[in-house]
Protein backbone atom coordinates (compact mmCIF):
# COMPACT_ATOMS: atom_id res chain seq x y z
CA UNK A 1 0.00 0.00 0.00
CA UNK A 2 2.54 2.64 0.84
CA UNK A 3 4.70 1.43 -2.23
CA UNK A 4 1.64 2.34 -4.37
CA UNK A 5 0.97 5.60 -1.81
CA UNK A 6 4.87 6.81 -3.14
CA UNK A 7 3.98 5.56 -6.89
CA UNK A 8 0.99 7.86 -6.61
CA UNK A 9 2.79 10.76 -5.20
CA UNK A 10 5.74 10.83 -7.58
CA UNK A 11 3.37 10.83 -10.81
CA UNK A 12 1.53 13.90 -9.30
CA UNK A 13 5.35 15.34 -8.87
CA UNK A 14 6.43 14.99 -11.75
CA UNK A 15 3.22 15.88 -13.31
CA UNK A 16 2.95 19.27 -10.98
CA UNK A 17 6.82 19.65 -11.68
CA UNK A 18 5.90 19.49 -15.74
CA UNK A 19 2.63 21.87 -15.43
CA UNK A 20 4.48 25.00 -13.66
CA UNK A 21 7.59 25.11 -15.71
CA UNK A 22 5.21 25.13 -18.64
CA UNK A 23 2.67 27.49 -16.96
CA UNK A 24 5.37 29.77 -15.93
CA UNK A 25 7.61 29.73 -18.65
CA UNK A 26 4.06 30.37 -21.01
CA UNK A 27 3.73 33.72 -18.70
CA UNK A 28 6.59 35.30 -18.48
CA UNK A 29 7.04 34.68 -22.95
CA UNK A 30 3.33 36.03 -23.38
CA UNK A 31 2.28 39.66 -23.99
CA UNK A 32 -1.30 38.88 -22.40
CA UNK A 33 -0.41 39.73 -18.76
CA UNK A 34 -2.41 42.72 -18.81
CA UNK A 35 -5.94 43.98 -20.28
CA UNK A 36 -6.18 47.92 -20.07
CA UNK A 37 -7.32 51.33 -21.88
CA UNK A 38 -4.13 52.92 -22.70
CA UNK A 39 -2.29 55.37 -25.30
CA UNK A 40 -0.36 54.18 -28.35
CA UNK A 41 2.46 56.77 -28.21
CA UNK A 42 4.49 56.69 -31.87
CA UNK A 43 6.93 58.61 -33.84
CA UNK A 44 6.47 59.33 -37.44
CA UNK A 45 8.98 61.68 -38.97
CA UNK A 46 7.04 63.83 -41.81
CA UNK A 47 8.97 66.94 -43.48
CA UNK A 48 11.93 66.67 -40.87
CA UNK A 49 9.60 67.03 -38.21
CA UNK A 50 9.02 64.58 -35.46
CA UNK A 51 5.58 64.16 -34.81
CA UNK A 52 3.71 62.37 -32.02
CA UNK A 53 0.25 60.87 -32.46
CA UNK A 54 -1.69 59.75 -28.55
CA UNK A 55 -4.68 57.39 -29.86
CA UNK A 56 -6.35 56.03 -26.53
CA UNK A 57 -7.66 52.38 -26.95
CA UNK A 58 -7.40 49.08 -25.86
CA UNK A 59 -4.32 47.38 -25.23
CA UNK A 60 -2.60 44.20 -24.00
CA UNK A 61 0.79 44.15 -22.07
CA UNK A 62 3.08 41.81 -21.04
CA UNK A 63 6.12 41.84 -18.81
CA UNK A 64 8.51 43.91 -21.62
CA UNK A 65 5.74 45.23 -24.03
CA UNK A 66 2.75 46.97 -24.70
CA UNK A 67 0.64 45.60 -27.87
CA UNK A 68 -2.24 48.17 -29.26
CA UNK A 69 -6.05 46.18 -29.97
CA UNK A 70 -7.43 48.38 -32.09
CA UNK A 71 -7.03 52.09 -33.81
CA UNK A 72 -4.60 53.15 -36.13
CA UNK A 73 -2.10 51.00 -34.99
CA UNK A 74 -3.76 47.88 -34.41
CA UNK A 75 -1.02 44.97 -33.81
CA UNK A 76 1.83 47.76 -33.25
CA UNK A 77 3.66 46.47 -29.99
CA UNK A 78 6.38 48.75 -28.12
CA UNK A 79 9.12 48.34 -24.76
CA UNK A 80 7.38 49.75 -21.96
CA UNK A 81 8.80 53.09 -20.78
CA UNK A 82 8.90 52.37 -16.76
CA UNK A 83 11.09 55.59 -16.04
CA UNK A 84 9.16 57.86 -18.55
CA UNK A 85 10.63 61.69 -18.45
CA UNK A 86 7.61 63.41 -17.63
CA UNK A 87 6.87 61.09 -14.60
CA UNK A 88 7.46 63.03 -11.29
CA UNK A 89 9.41 60.98 -8.47
CA UNK A 90 12.73 60.97 -7.57
CA UNK A 91 15.53 58.00 -7.32
CA UNK A 92 15.59 57.95 -3.97
CA UNK A 93 11.76 56.90 -3.18
CA UNK A 94 10.37 53.92 -2.80
CA UNK A 95 8.06 54.07 -6.41
CA UNK A 96 11.59 53.87 -8.16
CA UNK A 97 12.61 51.05 -6.16
CA UNK A 98 9.60 49.57 -7.76
CA UNK A 99 9.63 50.49 -11.21
CA UNK A 100 13.40 48.88 -10.97
CA UNK A 101 12.35 45.65 -9.70
CA UNK A 102 8.93 45.86 -12.03
CA UNK A 103 11.61 46.72 -14.88
CA UNK A 104 14.13 43.46 -14.19
CA UNK A 105 11.26 41.45 -14.15
CA UNK A 106 13.46 39.40 -11.70
CA UNK A 107 11.28 37.40 -9.85
CA UNK A 108 9.11 36.08 -12.58
CA UNK A 109 12.54 34.96 -14.26
CA UNK A 110 14.31 33.63 -11.10
CA UNK A 111 10.80 31.46 -10.70
CA UNK A 112 11.47 29.96 -13.95
CA UNK A 113 15.00 28.84 -13.01
CA UNK A 114 13.98 27.52 -9.87
CA UNK A 115 11.18 25.59 -11.73
CA UNK A 116 13.63 24.14 -14.03
CA UNK A 117 16.24 22.79 -11.38
CA UNK A 118 13.56 21.53 -9.41
CA UNK A 119 11.89 19.83 -12.24
CA UNK A 120 15.59 18.21 -12.56
CA UNK A 121 15.89 17.11 -9.45
CA UNK A 122 12.46 15.73 -9.61
CA UNK A 123 14.02 13.52 -12.82
CA UNK A 124 17.08 12.56 -10.63
CA UNK A 125 15.31 11.02 -7.95
CA UNK A 126 13.84 8.34 -9.98
CA UNK A 127 17.53 7.53 -11.30
CA UNK A 128 19.04 7.94 -7.51
CA UNK A 129 16.55 6.46 -5.93
CA UNK A 130 18.90 5.89 -2.77
CA UNK A 131 19.52 9.25 -2.33
CA UNK A 132 16.98 10.75 -0.33
CA UNK A 133 18.40 14.10 -0.43
CA UNK A 134 17.32 14.61 -4.57
CA UNK A 135 13.68 14.70 -3.65
CA UNK A 136 14.25 17.41 -0.76
CA UNK A 137 16.40 19.23 -2.89
CA UNK A 138 13.47 19.38 -5.33
CA UNK A 139 10.86 20.52 -2.73
CA UNK A 140 13.17 23.23 -1.81
CA UNK A 141 13.46 24.08 -5.32
CA UNK A 142 9.65 24.78 -5.96
CA UNK A 143 9.03 26.08 -2.67
CA UNK A 144 11.46 28.97 -3.84
CA UNK A 145 10.17 29.19 -7.08
CA UNK A 146 6.90 29.68 -5.43
CA UNK A 147 8.16 32.18 -3.20
CA UNK A 148 9.75 33.88 -5.70
CA UNK A 149 6.89 33.74 -8.43
CA UNK A 150 4.43 35.38 -6.03
CA UNK A 151 6.54 37.95 -5.07
CA UNK A 152 6.96 38.92 -8.68
CA UNK A 153 2.99 38.99 -8.70
CA UNK A 154 2.75 41.34 -6.39
CA UNK A 155 5.28 43.93 -7.69
CA UNK A 156 3.50 43.39 -10.83
CA UNK A 157 0.21 44.43 -9.40
CA UNK A 158 2.00 47.64 -7.11
CA UNK A 159 2.70 48.40 -10.16
CA UNK A 160 -0.45 48.76 -12.46
CA UNK A 161 -1.33 51.80 -10.19
CA UNK A 162 1.15 53.74 -11.79
CA UNK A 163 1.30 52.36 -15.19
CA UNK A 164 3.13 55.30 -17.33
CA UNK A 165 0.92 53.13 -20.25
CA UNK A 166 -2.77 53.64 -18.84
CA UNK A 167 -5.08 56.39 -19.65
CA UNK A 168 -4.85 59.41 -17.00
CA UNK A 169 -8.74 59.89 -17.04
CA UNK A 170 -10.21 56.46 -16.23
CA UNK A 171 -7.47 53.75 -15.38
CA UNK A 172 -9.41 50.40 -16.09
CA UNK A 173 -7.83 47.41 -16.64
CA UNK A 174 -8.42 43.28 -16.16
CA UNK A 175 -5.76 40.83 -15.98
CA UNK A 176 -5.46 38.22 -18.75
CA UNK A 177 -4.83 34.85 -19.25
CA UNK A 178 -0.91 35.22 -18.47
CA UNK A 179 -1.19 36.03 -15.57
CA UNK A 180 -3.40 34.09 -14.41
CA UNK A 181 -1.12 30.94 -15.72
CA UNK A 182 1.70 32.53 -13.63
CA UNK A 183 -1.04 32.64 -10.67
CA UNK A 184 -1.76 28.75 -11.17
CA UNK A 185 1.87 28.35 -11.60
CA UNK A 186 2.33 29.13 -8.31
CA UNK A 187 -0.27 26.96 -6.63
CA UNK A 188 1.01 24.11 -8.40
CA UNK A 189 4.76 24.54 -7.43
CA UNK A 190 3.77 24.75 -4.32
CA UNK A 191 1.78 22.23 -4.01
CA UNK A 192 4.97 20.03 -5.81
CA UNK A 193 7.43 21.27 -3.30
CA UNK A 194 4.70 20.39 -0.64
CA UNK A 195 4.64 16.69 -1.41
CA UNK A 196 8.06 16.41 -2.30
CA UNK A 197 9.20 17.30 1.09
CA UNK A 198 6.22 14.59 2.37
CA UNK A 199 7.79 12.24 0.36
CA UNK A 200 11.59 13.08 1.89
CA UNK A 201 10.14 12.87 5.86
CA UNK A 202 8.35 9.53 5.17
CA UNK A 203 11.35 7.98 3.52
CA UNK A 204 13.34 8.82 5.94
CA UNK A 205 10.88 7.94 9.27
CA UNK A 206 10.78 4.63 7.28
CA UNK A 207 14.57 4.20 7.26
CA UNK A 208 14.85 5.11 11.01
CA UNK A 209 12.05 2.66 11.51
CA UNK A 210 13.94 -0.31 10.11
CA UNK A 211 16.58 0.64 11.82
CA UNK A 212 15.55 1.22 15.52
CA UNK A 213 13.87 -2.38 14.50
CA UNK A 214 17.23 -4.07 13.14
CA UNK A 215 18.61 -2.18 16.22
CA UNK A 216 16.42 -4.14 18.80
CA UNK A 217 17.07 -8.01 17.06
CA UNK A 218 20.34 -7.43 17.28
CA UNK A 219 20.44 -6.57 20.80
CA UNK A 220 17.89 -9.10 21.97
CA UNK A 221 20.28 -11.88 20.31
CA UNK A 222 23.15 -11.06 21.86
CA UNK A 223 21.23 -10.98 25.36
CA UNK A 224 21.23 -14.86 24.68
CA UNK A 225 24.19 -16.97 25.32
CA UNK A 226 25.54 -18.93 23.24
CA UNK A 227 24.20 -22.57 21.61
CA UNK A 228 27.17 -24.87 23.30
CA UNK A 229 26.53 -22.83 26.64
CA UNK A 230 22.53 -23.46 26.92
CA UNK A 231 23.27 -26.99 25.35
CA UNK A 232 25.27 -27.88 28.32
CA UNK A 233 22.98 -25.87 30.84
CA UNK A 234 19.78 -28.05 29.88
CA UNK A 235 21.96 -30.89 29.77
CA UNK A 236 22.42 -30.50 33.52
CA UNK A 237 19.11 -29.48 33.82
CA UNK A 238 17.81 -32.52 32.74
CA UNK A 239 20.72 -35.15 34.72
CA UNK A 240 19.63 -33.01 38.04
CA UNK A 241 15.92 -34.18 37.06
CA UNK A 242 16.58 -37.47 36.91
CA UNK A 243 18.84 -37.75 39.90
CA UNK A 244 15.99 -36.55 41.88
CA UNK A 245 13.55 -39.11 40.68
CA UNK A 246 15.85 -42.12 41.35
CA UNK A 247 16.25 -40.51 44.39
CA UNK A 248 13.08 -40.39 45.34
CA UNK A 249 12.36 -44.42 43.81
CA UNK A 250 14.88 -45.16 46.37
CA UNK A 251 13.27 -43.68 49.30
CA UNK A 252 9.82 -45.82 48.15
CA UNK A 253 11.75 -49.03 47.95
CA UNK A 254 13.13 -48.86 51.43
CA UNK A 255 10.03 -48.20 52.89
CA UNK A 256 8.16 -50.69 50.86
Amino acid sequence: MRMCDRGVQMLVTTVGAFAAFSLMTIAVGTDYWLYSRGVCRTKSTSDNDTSRKNEEVMTHSGLWRTCCLEGTFRGVCKKIDHFPEDADYEQDTAEYLLRAVRASSIFPILSVGLLFFGGLCVAASEFYKSKHNVILSAGIFFVSAGLSNIIGIIVYISANAGDPGQSDSKKSYSYGWSFYFGALSFIIAEMVGVIAVHMYIEKHRQIRARSHSELLKKSAFTRLPPYSVRSSWEHCKHCKTNRSVGALLAREEDFG
